[in-house]
């Protein structure tokens, strides 16, 4: 074979290499194009509930005085409907359920209460109501007169609640919304008891004026006499958590003027339940349709109570339900609101929970 016949060769096997290269080269890109068409156009593959702690029990609402059955009901919402689920933000389809921790007395819980007990400045023995609850009294040892401080604590869970049944001035000077708050969160770590998720959750100020014997609720700080400051563990999955009082947290406090010193607080709940976010089971939320049927057919809790039998609701969201006593977990509920309205409903289908006892 020539030269010539050889380099005319090479040319040829040079030529149809370079040919076969950008063939496949286009190929793959197409290929690619085509695979990646194809991947975004699949149909979503939809996200099964594991249900991994079984059937729930039901939320442990508080009692109502009226049903919610009582009333007649209008759609006023931004949308004039109901919200759509798995479609409108906020109500996903498959939601988690938070298991809450339980805890128990020990060997020290007994030396942490009084310990706590001597920081309201009650030092006298106990007085033991149960194995896991004891009250402490501010007791004159000179007279032997009982006064009117009174501090009871729950040895398992060192949950308490505090009474200072003091004369109320006429005229109190309250500090400002901001002010008192911060000033409460001091004086719940001073105490030892502050949560981080306390730190982070949503607060509320309540302004107090006198009525008769009692202190109910004033929009004017003008006539107010004390405050209630309340303060709620953060939202999850971005859901607020709620209690039984709409308007009260299970951490509240009444103070008359300023918070910063426990001589001013009338009264101190301290009430928390450790939730582990990170023990979940995810469970099918029911659609709001079924919701609302829930709410009309008295299946929900009125929190607060309209002064008319025709309620406008105006607001539907999701949130956590937190109660005052302990329940193993922590579960979703549709919260109905209206002017001068609130109602609870459970949101986890029903198939997944226990009927009631």
């Amino acid at each position: 074979m020539t030269l010539t016949q050889t380099a005319a060769i090479v040319r040829q096997v040079v030529t149809v290499s370079i040919i076969a290269l950008v063939l496949g080269t286009i190929s793959f890109i197409g290929y690619r194009m085509w695979y990646a068409y194809y991947l975004a156009h699949l149909p979503p593959v939809e996200e099964k509930p594991d249900i991994r702690f079984g059937p729930l029990p039901p939320v442990n609402f508080p009692k109502s005085k009226v049903s919610t059955s009582n009333f007649s009901y209008s759609l006023d919402t931004t949308t004039g409907g109901l919200p759509k689920i798995g479609v409108d933000s906020g109500f996903e389809k498959i939601t988690k359920v938070y298991f809450v921790t339980q805890t128990f007395a020990t060997f020290l819980s007994a030396d942490r209460s009084s310990a706590l007990a001597a920081n309201f400045g009650l030092v006298a023995p106990p007085e033991i109501l149960s194995d896991t609850k004891y009250k402490y009294t501010d007791q004159n040892e000179a007279t032997s007169l009982l006064r009117n401080k009174t501090l009871t604590v729950e040895l398992d869970s060192g949950n308490f609640s505090y009474r200072n049944e003091a004369t109320i001035s006429g005229k109190v000077n309250l500090d400002n919304d901001n002010k008192l708050v911060s000033d409460f969160e001091q004086t719940l770590t001073t105490l030892g008891v502050m949560k981080d998720d306390l730190k982070t959750g949503r607060t509320k100020v309540t302004f107090l004026k006198n009525a008769g014997e009692a202190l109910i609720p004033t929009q004017l700080r003008s006539e107010a006499v004390a405050a209630q400051i309340s303060l709620w563990p953060s939202p999850i999955d971005k859901k607020s958590i709620f209690t039984a009082d709409f308007d009260k947290s299970l951490v509240n406090a009444v103070v008359s003027g300023s918070a910063d010193k426990l001589d001013y607080y009338l009264s101190l709940d301290f009430i928390y339940y450790p939730i582990d976010t990170s023990t979940f089971a995810t469970y099918p939320i029911k659609e709001a349709e079924v919701a609302f049927e829930d709410l009309k057919s008295g299946k929900g809790v009125v929190i607060s109570e309209p002064k008319s039998p025709q309620v406008s609701i105006t607001s539907i969201y999701l949130g956590y339900f937190l109660s005052d006593e302990y329940s193993p977990y922590l579960q979703p509920i549709f919260i109905f609101e209206g002017p001068n309205f609130v109602a609870y409903v459970a949101a986890i289908s029903g198939e997944f929970q226990s009927p009631a006892k």
